[in-house]
């Protein structure tokens, strides 16, 4: 737990509470245990969407699988003078200083290779359940070899992909070695754009994979598993819209490691296919095809990093102390407000073998519920 005090406001008039960044390593995640029955734990962490769809879905061929790995979770907070000290502001009858915090969480130790190495277990770990459960199974390899396959992803972006979420969050999807990222939750709007306008010809990525589960007569799979290190909780940057002061900044970070995600069916009985423009077009709508996605991640306590420790960069000091400059420079022009800014990194410094085993152990158990799910509705 780390904690620095601000001090007093500008005016003296209030003191700003402590805020802290928190490297705690309490576990805030609930546990899978693997020696429990998949069905008996399964409601507890898999959520079921439009699951009645399951029903005579026999044949299955696994059209993507994809495994986002989590490399830098980030969070920020900031304190405010509301709505009373902008009405005070604007009469200069008194100042106020107020901080804003950044703090980030990195991994490293894991090569891009070793993550890719770890995507493609995963993937095969998941259909092989799939196959021991009860489905029947078409081979990657009989998916691999139809011409629809290829074109879906010739057409998909080059993994791994680069996700970069909001305030430095940033995460690595791979899909598996041989195969391109071509979900639209991952490469986003203006390739979502440019499929729109390929749907016209029949060449879009649903279409694709419509044609597919046609041609091998199977209901087509989606498997996206998320891989995260750290939990980061801010206490935000504003309340009830900046009519009330907020007077502290915290960031609680925990770091522990857990597996989510879902796993899509196309149910193949549910498919529709007509004549259009001279070519066929088929599809499955999306209310007709059963999600089983995780409602809380597999997480485990067995520490899988040697330690923590910070990284914070001059650079990163320079940039909060220019902040805190600005802010009291604009105090002399006569304004009567400054913003202090403060910037904590953090590196986890990964073992390798432990992470891999644990993740693997924890997308086993996440499969195992979701599976045992979808198999109860047939």
């Amino acid at each position: 737990m780390k904690k620095r005090l601000l001090g007093k406001s500008l005016s003296g008039a209030a003191l700003i509470s402590l805020f802290s960044a928190c490297a705690t390593m309490e576990p805030q995640l609930p546990d899978y245990d693997p020696s429990l029955p998949a069905v008996s734990q399964m409601d507890n962490f898999i959520d079921a969407e439009n699951e009645e769809y399951m029903e005579g879905v026999k044949r299955i061929g696994v059209m993507s699988c994809n495994v986002m790995f989590g490399m830098t979770s980030s969070a920020s907070a900031a304190t405010s003078g509301g709505f009373r000290a902008g009405a005070t502001r604007a009469t200069g009858t008194t100042s106020r200083s107020d901080v804003k915090i950044s703090v980030t969480y990195s991994t490293s130790g894991l090569e891009e290779a070793e993550l890719q190495i770890l995507a493609d277990t995963l993937c095969e770990d998941t259909e092989n359940h799939l196959a021991s459960s009860g489905f029947e199974l078409v081979p990657n390899a009989t998916i691999r070899a139809n011409k629809h396959f290829q074109d879906l992803h010739a057409g998909g972006r080059a993994s791994p992909f680069e996700y970069k979420g909001n305030g430095g969050t940033r995460y690595l999807v791979l899909a598996r070695t041989g195969e391109t990222v071509s979900d639209p939750r991952y490469i986003g709007t203006a390739s979502g754009l440019a499929q729109a306008f390929k749907s016209i010809s029949g060449d879009a990525a649903e279409q694709h994979e419509d044609y597919l589960i046609k041609d091998l007569q199977m209901t087509g799979v989606n498997i996206n598993l998320l891989v995260d290190f750290a939990s980061l909780q801010s206490d935000g940057n504003s309340r009830m819209g900046g009519f009330a002061n907020k007077d502290t900044a915290r960031v609680d970070a925990s770091v522990q490691l857990a597996v989510g995600g879902d796993m899509r069916f196309q149910p193949l009985n549910k498919q529709d296919c007509w004549e259009e423009w001279g070519k066929e077009k088929c599809m499955i709508k999306p209310q007709h095809q059963p999600i089983f996605s995780s409602k809380r991640l597999v997480a485990t306590t067995t520490p899988f990093y040697s330690n923590i420790e910070e990284v914070t960069t001059t650079a990163d000091q320079v940039t909060s102390g220019l902040t805190q400059a600005i802010g009291f420079l604009s105090a002399l022009g006569g304004t009567s407000s400054s913003v202090a800014r403060d910037i904590t990194r953090y590196q986890v410094n990964v073992i390798p073998d432990i992470y891999k085993s644990e993740t693997r152990s924890l997308a086993t158990g996440l499969v195992n519920m979701a599976t045992s799910k979808a198999r109860t509705i047939q």
